[in-house]
């Protein structure tokens, strides 16, 4: 049977149980001893060691991404795909003066079956990204699935690091993208609207945001991790301003505390303390 990837805010399966844990997870689940290349990319675009598409297969190549997929029509529609959620991301981090340093590869399979066996990933895995590039397969997760993992592949790109006490921002920002690109037309749904109740009653505090780390945590607490980094970071995109979050960005590149972050991007916060405050008032 196959298990494709469903939508964000489908939070409640048979039996009302949160899968949020697996939704997320699928669409960042790094390669075993192939992490993001943070100290930047040569202009070879390299995709681990995964089995390549069958021969015959359509090869594109657009202003940001170099597509491999079944056919051209296929490879001309994800590429155009791509770029939407690229422009969307530079937008919303008004990141307009990174440049990356050579083209992303995305690989994109026919089916769940081809995706699994050819990247040995698990079944619940809708994608992941290894290198610079992105694996996936088609189906209706696709939007979403690329607009995380370019989210994470940018943000490590431009940091030029990875590091823990930023995983929250990374996450969050990239489930906030994978959101608007999944998005309805009658516009985007929190995808934790039925965690609200709890995040209000008991949010994490800030320095447990830094410090905690996923894939060691039992499954509510990591529901709840993400669904407040992807509030928080909404929250400073939409309420603070997208100039405001591309300052903010730019001052912990350059590795200042992230209360010189957030004084540096959010005047009227000053601190994370401050930000923190005014984010668990909106709830």
């Amino acid at each position: 049977m196959k298990r494709r990837l469903a939508p964000l805010n489908a939070l409640l399966p048979r039996g009302g149980r949160l899968a949020i844990l697996a939704l997320l997870l699928a669409a960042c689940v790094p390669y075993p001893g192939a992490p993001p290349r943070i100290e930047g990319r040569s202009d070879s675009i390299t995709t681990g060691p995964f089995e390549p598409l069958d021969p015959g297969a359509s090869e594109l190549d657009s202003l940001h991404f170099s597509v491999r997929a079944y056919g051209p029509d296929a490879a001309r529609q994800i590429a155009q795909t791509a770029e939407e959620s690229y422009g969307r991301i530079m937008v919303d981090t008004n990141l307009y003066s990174f440049r990356p340093k050579g083209l992303y590869r995305v690989m994109v399979y026919a089916t769940s079956d081809e995706y699994r066996k050819k990247t040995d990933q698990p079944a619940w895995s809708g994608g992941v990204s290894v290198g610079n590039a992105i694996c996936t397969f088609h189906g209706p997760h696709l939007p979403g699935v690329l607009a995380h993992e370019m989210t994470h592949l940018i943000f490590y790109e431009y940091m030029g690091r990875s590091d823990q006490s930023l995983r929250w921002i990374n996450e969050g920002l990239a489930v906030y993208q994978e959101t608007i690109a999944l998005a309805t037309p009658r516009g985007a749904r929190d995808p934790f609207v039925a965690l609200r109740e709890s995040l209000a009653k008991s949010p994490i505090p800030m320095e447990h945001m830094e410090s905690f780390v996923p894939a060691t945590e039992h499954e509510f607490q990591v529901n709840n991790w993400y669904a407040q980094a992807y509030g928080m970071v909404r929250f400073m995109i939409e309420r603070g301003g997208r100039m405001g979050f591309s300052q903010f960005l730019a001052a912990l590149k350059e590795r200042r505390t992230l209360d010189d972050a957030f004084a540096a991007g959010f005047p009227a916060w000053r601190t994370a303390a401050v930000f923190y405050a005014e984010w668990r008032r909106s709830l």
